[in-house]
């Protein structure tokens, strides 16, 4: 009956010193050792290719219950054949190191035969390697390219970088090309690929340099239409009419998702402002909740890439992992809204009316990298300054935040801090008007080991074409949005 031993790829050089002793000292746990006990007879190794077939004869008794089978005295892994075993092929051996292999015989399930060695050499061997190899750099992924050698054995390919084989990439035989994504950028890379012989072996690698040049991050807009004209609400149209004219902007459709390199695309925004939409984030368009694309976002976020969630998109915290399912948002509205005489503005000193020292807290968000060139001031006289976003006139009272009264304070000073702790997030705004604590609109939630960074805008202030003309503080919808943008890069 014939065994096959495969043996780790690319082994170092083993050490011999009292090999013969460490066999002989070696017994299977429950075993005793019986030296007159009858010995495998006729052993022999022989070398076929890269192969080391071991065989031998079995004593003529009818009480052996199994074969052990010692590598290169390693006693301490040792392989357990079946009682009629009399060969076994030894696969990894490296090429130019003597080998040596010992069996002993296992009677009743507790006695165990001194152990009979023999030893073996493969030759060393100059494996052919590829040729021809070539490279193109296509934004940060370089794309490498060679031909094969002849040959049967040929079992794999191996590709890496700078040196570094515990990051190799090992690619099926017949490979002729490989895609690396995301390299560094801006410095001198050296990419080697080696051939593999019969699982173990490896050619001499063949190199090639190359250099990614430095590309300025992208900046993705989910687009859930053919074209952003195509959008149904006009809020939205605004959104991605203004996000075009971008610097390094690129819509991503929800099929691309999946592929997003994080590093190319540092951050993603998704808009949905819709007059209507229920509460839930299941009730989002289809396009953006579908399993797949709900799981791509996953993946991207976990894999480092950064997303703006802007008004009703706020809801998709849930599903991504930002806030648990009893932590959704929900001072919600979706109708057609009215006509006001004031200001709408957005509030970043969190707890104004503690300023001057109470049990609650007051944090002041404005020296936040989100409020860079925008300019306070206090249009309703509340007393104090705030963000103006929309003006008088018609407004939809599109809300989608979080009402931190409903969570309570638990171990910490206010609700804020106790969302913050608690959603590992940091609140930058609520409602101008709001002297306390109580709403969550404008939150950063920061990175940690399941996604990426995230900052969810869900003030109804934040909207992006107002029905009744033109808004006088549209500038300050589209600074706040680029500076989102550009922190989350």
């Amino acid at each position: 009956m014939k065994s096959i031993l495969r043996n780790g790829l690319f082994g170092v050089a083993i050490s011999f010193a009292c090999a013969f002793t460490s066999c002989g000292e070696f017994e299977p746990t429950g075993y005793d050792a019986v030296p007159d006990l009858a010995t495998a007879n006729s052993l022999k190794a022989e070398v076929n290719g890269h192969t080391i077939n071991v065989s031998w004869e079995l004593p003529s008794r009818g009480d052996i219950s199994s074969v052990l089978f010692i590598k290169n005295a390693d006693t301490s892994n040792p392989v357990t054949l079946a009682s009629d075993a009399t060969s076994i092929q030894v696969k990894g051996q490296p090429m130019g190191v003597e080998g040596l292999f010992t069996v002993k015989i296992c009677y009743a399930d507790r006695y165990v035969s001194d152990g009979v060695s023999v030893t073996a050499v493969l030759p060393v061997e100059e494996l052919p390697g590829v040729s021809d190899l070539k490279k193109e750099i296509s934004g940060r992924t370089v794309t490498l390219s060679w031909s094969l050698p002849s040959g049967g054995d040929i079992t794999g390919v191996r590709v890496f970088r700078d040196g570094n084989t515990d990051a190799a990439i090992t690619l099926p035989a017949g490979s002729t090309s490989c895609e690396l994504k995301a390299q560094p950028m801006d410095v001198d890379m050296t990419y080697t690929v080696e051939v593999i012989y019969d699982e173990y072996y490896p050619s001499d690698g063949v190199s090639i340099t190359a250099k990614v040049p430095y590309i300025a991050p992208k900046m993705g807009y989910l687009l859930l239409a053919e074209k952003w004209q195509d959008l149904p609400d006009d809020d939205e149209r605004a959104a991605a009419e203004w996000f075009s004219g971008q610097e390094n902007a690129e819509f991503i459709r929800p099929s691309q998702v999946a592929d997003l390199d994080a590093d190319l695309y540092p951050v993603v925004w998704i808009e949905i402002d819709r007059v209507g939409l229920p509460l839930g984030w299941e009730n989002l368009p289809s396009e953006v909740t579908s399993p797949d694309v709900i799981e791509a976002l996953r993946s991207y976020s976990a894999n480092g890439g950064s997303l703006y969630l802007a008004n009703m998109a706020t809801q998709l915290t849930v599903p991504l992992g930002m806030v648990p399912a009893d932590m959704a948002p929900t001072v919600y509205g979706n109708g057609d809204g009215g006509t006001g005489d004031d200001v709408w503005v957005i509030n970043p000193y969190l707890g104004w009316d503690f300023r001057d020292g109470s049990d609650q807290g007051f944090y002041d968000r404005t020296s936040h990298a989100i409020f860079k060139d925008l300019v306070l001031e206090d249009p309703n006289n509340y007393g104090y300054d705030n963000l103006p976003l929309i003006g008088p006139g018609q407004r939809e009272d599109h809300n989608c935040l979080w009402d931190c009264n409903i969570y309570g304070r638990g171990n910490q000073p206010d609700v804020i801090r106790n969302f913050e702790v608690t959603t590992g997030s940091l609140v930058l705004a609520t409602w101008g008007h709001v002297r306390d604590h109580c709403v969550a609109g404008l939150v950063e939630f920061y990175a940690n080991g399941t996604h990426g960074a995230c900052v969810a805008n869900g003030f109804a202030a934040y909207e992006w074409n107002q029905n009744s003309g033109p808004n006088p503080y549209k500038h300050n919808v589209e600074q706040l949005t680029k500076n989102i943008l550009d922190y989350l890069k």
